[in-house]
């Protein structure tokens, strides 16, 4: 049953102590991090009462839904339709997977709720005995299974091992899973007018001076139009109901009834919430890239950029040592790599100095900036962002004339990452003024980038389709099995603090560091790191306080690779093979949208909408 509170808990895990990671002090930000709005606070003191009821209900309606456990089994059977279309959507001939439906509740909180069907995929074990099944969420929100599951499972199997059925799903909100509906294309755009690391960082504007001046009202305006836009299921979408449905999954399956899961992303804030929910079901359980569970429930993402002006570092040092290997290491021949950031705050400067003129000018800044942003989850495609760059730089990039032809997408869904998130937050503010504290906060995380990461939150603070059950609870609970929480160095958009934070609330838990760049561990492989994932799954044996591990590639190496790779994909065009990035390219095919120039549009896709 749900380990529900009647009281909302402040959305910042108290910081009173360093964190240390094997050599790495990181030292906790008392500047702003504890600052919380005191109205919502007051709110839900005022509606504990209400809280305590809905936790008491849905314990009682959950006991009572007229499906039994042992009614259900789950068939899977192959599907070589649809990892044909898969293939062709993404472009990547994935691990061959196949397909079951599930029936769940479509309202847990109703005990005559309609069902819902639940689309399952499986990959199978490839060795025996096959010891049991592990569920994996990709991340997002927004993510699906069928797409991503096949793109990944060689790498999950690396990490996890070869004896594991690997189960992935689409989620609430996602593929054809009730999927949320938002179009942005024809959204209007409001009116207005507007040193932590030794490298440097990119130029940036002032991002209160840009909440204050419209982004506050533009960022209503985004969660209005979702309303109109979406359909009255958009209320059954939230991730505490995502974790009911993985229990579902569990009890289905027939093994022994315990979760075994591998949350990657958005994917470990999913786990925090099925953890903290259901803790005795806990057999085993791996977060990776992880979101601290308090800020994701509230909203507003906190230390959501913390360590990427390391991670751009990382880029430009990377260029800099492949020497002409790098496209714009040629184009400017540096002496240092603060020559290389110059060159590039040199182009984006004037349209910083010009984004507070006009919606235009400051979407035109946006989107020149948020070029930076994507690339850095994956190191292997940091050659050809060089090659990107420099084109920009020199103005040879050609522009690539439309097709008129509209590609095939898997599923219905638009915009998933704003409806999940918006319907989960808790931080519901009614003015600027409510929330303007958390902007003061978010300004700080990123000298480079906090002026284009956070827009896309502020509509979660609006929003208007709360899920039916919002997760209210704390994350202090001792699951069956300890939790293993792995997490990088120089993560772009899931920094290392925030496995500390999320670790400090659940018993014997550890967290693995690394000192791989992008986003997870699939984009730093490390035998290191998969030999203690692999140990934990089958033993549940967990490293050592004071472990950490390195990638088994450097930067230079993997760069060099990724060129070899590329020159050697053109020499055999055709050949049918994928390449790294071809599974890069598709893990997150499906969560990014087009839109115009409009501003409220912008809030979404100009920031991290890939989690």
């Amino acid at each position: 049953m749900p380990n529900n509170m009647v009281s909302l808990q402040s959305t910042r895990f108290p910081t009173t102590a360093s964190f240390t990671s094997g050599q790495r002090h990181i030292p906790p930000k008392t500047d702003a991090s504890n600052i919380f709005i005191l109205a919502p606070i007051k709110q839900t003191q005022r509606m504990s009462l209400t809280f305590a009821l809905t936790a008491l209900t849905l314990s009682t309606v959950a006991s009572a839904l007229p499906h039994t456990r042992d009614e259900k089994s789950i068939q899977f059977q192959p599907c070589p339709e649809l990892n044909a279309r898969i293939t062709a959507i993404t472009g990547v001939e994935g691990t061959p997977f196949d397909c079951a439906k599930l029936s769940v509740p479509m309202d847990y909180t109703k005990i005559d709720s309609g069902p819902l069907e639940l689309d399952l995929f499986r990959v199978n074990a490839t060795e025996e005995p096959v010891l049991g099944t592990v569920l994996i969420n990709f991340g997002g929100p927004g993510g699906t299974g069928a797409e991503n599951l096949p793109a990944w499972a060689d790498q999950a199997r690396d990490n996890i091992g070869a004896q594991w059925n690997l189960l992935s799903w689409d989620p609430r909100g996602t593929g054809n899973t009730i999927p949320f509906q938002c179009n942005l294309t024809d959204i209007s755009g409001t009116t207005t007018t507007p040193q932590k690391r030794d490298l440097g960082t990119l130029v940036s504007t002032n991002l209160t001076e840009v909440f204050l001046n419209g982004g506050w009202e533009a960022a209503g305006q985004l969660a209005d139009h979702c309303a109109s836009e979406a359909n009255e299921k958009a209320t059954l979408i939230g991730t505490a109901f995502v974790a009911r449905d993985m229990i579902e999954i569990v009890d289905a399956l027939g093994e022994d009834g315990l979760l075994r899961y591998y949350g990657w992303s958005y994917g470990t804030a999913l786990g925090s919430y099925a953890a903290a929910m259901f803790p005795e079901r806990v057999e085993r359980m791996v977060l990776d890239g992880n979101m601290n569970p308090y800020d994701y429930q509230a909203g507003h993402y906190g230390e959501l950029v913390d360590d990427v002006d390391e991670a751009f570092g990382g880029f430009l040092q990377a260029c800099f040592d492949a020497i002409d290997d790098c496209a714009l290491y040629t184009l400017l021949q540096p002496n240092t790599t603060q020559d290389l950031l110059d060159a590039i705050n040199l182009v984006l400067t004037p349209f910083a100095q010009n984004a507070a003129s006009s919606i235009e000018a400051y979407t035109s800044y946006l989107s020149i900036k948020g070029i930076f942003i994507q690339p850095l989850y994956f190191p292997r495609t940091w050659p050809r962002t060089a090659q990107t760059l420099a084109s920009l730089l020199n103005g040879t990039t050609s522009s690539t004339p439309g097709s008129n032809s509209t590609p095939e997408v898997y599923g219905t869904a638009q915009n998933a990452v704003i409806g999940i998130r918006g319907s989960d937050a808790t931080f519901i503010a009614n003015s600027s003024e409510e929330y303007l504290a958390e902007v003061k906060y978010q300004a700080t995380v990123s000298p480079g980038f906090s002026d284009v990461a956070y827009f896309s939150l502020w509509p979660s603070a609006q929003w208007r389709m709360h899920a039916q059950e919002r997760y209210w609870g704390d994350f202090n609970v001792t699951t069956k099995t300890p939790i293993l929480y792995v997490n990088g160095e120089f993560d772009p958009v899931t920094p290392l603090v925030n496995a500390y934070k999320a670790s400090a609330g659940f018993e014997g838990s550890v967290v693995l560091p690394h000192s791989g760049y992008g986003h997870g561990i699939f984009a730093a492989p490390s035998q290191c790191v998969a030999g203690y994932v692999q140990a934990y799954f089958k033993d549940a044996t967990l490293p050592g306080e004071d472990a950490h591990c390195e990638p088994d590639s450097s930067l230079l190496q993997v760069w060099r690779a990724s060129v070899q790779a590329t020159k050697n994909d053109s020499t055999s065009a055709g050949d049918g093979n994928s390449t790294v990035a071809d599974f890069e390219g598709a893990a997150i095919r499906g969560r990014t949208t087009r839109v115009g120039l409009a501003f409220a549009a912008l809030l979404m896709v100009a920031a991290m909408n890939v989690l």
